[in-house]
């Protein structure tokens, strides 16, 4: 009879350690910037945040990346933006999105991107770029060239309402500015119309400003001739020279000689 008890125990023990391996196996932990999506045959995909357990064989987990990721756009020469007035301007923005950590978020992401492509920051940046690019062109057709560099803060308000909710469960955090600047003339296209009414735009707006900068030299110039005038004159004055000033004294009494 001991023996039988004793494989009986034995089997219990190895039953025990064989259900504590699996256990230890199975616990997933991810960190405060990660999601666990957890998937089981036809059961509903399940979302955890810190720490599951998922049975080996039986469930299968992923982890998604919910930090912020980076996507840069730039656009220069002909494929810089068109400001309402026609004049390009070269732009290099910087758009800060992430994952919020909310469950059907997570959902979302990791049914209609995949946690792969999703943790990858390349495949975030070939996933958004374009459509950060297609709000940058819309936003920068409702200003004027002027307008859209005296106030950069609006730009950037206009370009984040054209972007709005739609990025595949993404959310835009931050839009940040580097380049915003005027396309070179010899990048733009002559025989494309918006091109060749930016190039008069432009040719009208230097001539403008050769004018007033000429202008405003010869007024400097005039008013230094003015002054260097009046410095020669008052000179001997403020020399303290005796002689002029015994002259001073002579005119003073010959005119109140003939004003008597």
């Amino acid at each position: 009879m001991e023996m039988p008890i004793l494989l009986v125990l034995a089997g219990v023990a190895a039953a025990c350690l064989v259900c504590g391996l699996v256990l230890v196996a199975g616990y997933r932990r991810v960190g405060p910037g990660e999601a666990l999506i957890i998937e089981k045959g036809a059961e509903p995909t399940r979302v955890r945040f810190g720490s599951a357990l998922v049975l080996p064989m039986l469930q299968r987990a992923e982890v998604l990346d919910l930090s912020v990721r980076k996507v840069v756009v730039e656009r220069r020469g002909r494929q810089g933006l068109s400001c309402r007035d026609g004049i390009r301007v070269d732009v290099r923005a910087t758009f800060l999105v992430k994952v919020a950590r909310v469950e059907e978020v997570v959902l979302r992401v990791a049914r209609e991107v995949g946690c792969a492509r999703a943790n990858r920051p390349e495949e975030v940046q070939a996933l958004l770029e374009e459509r950060f690019a297609c709000a940058l062109a819309n936003a920068a057709s409702t200003f004027n060239f002027d307008a859209l560099l005296a106030d950069r803060g609006l730009f950037i308000d206009h370009v984040m309402m054209e972007v709005g909710n739609e990025l595949l469960g993404f959310k835009l955090e931050r839009m940040s500015l580097g380049r915003l600047e005027q396309t070179p003339l010899d990048q733009l296209d002559p025989t494309n119309v918006l091109d060749a009414q930016g190039i008069l735009k432009l040719t009208e707006r230097a001539t403008r400003l050769a004018l007033e900068t000429s202008g405003q030299m010869r007024q400097q110039q005039w008013m230094e001739q003015r002054e260097t005038g009046r410095n020669q004159w008052e000179a001997p004055r403020r020399s303290g020279d005796p002689r002029e000033l015994e002259r001073e004294v002579e005119r003073a009494l010959a005119e109140r000689a003939r004003k008597n």
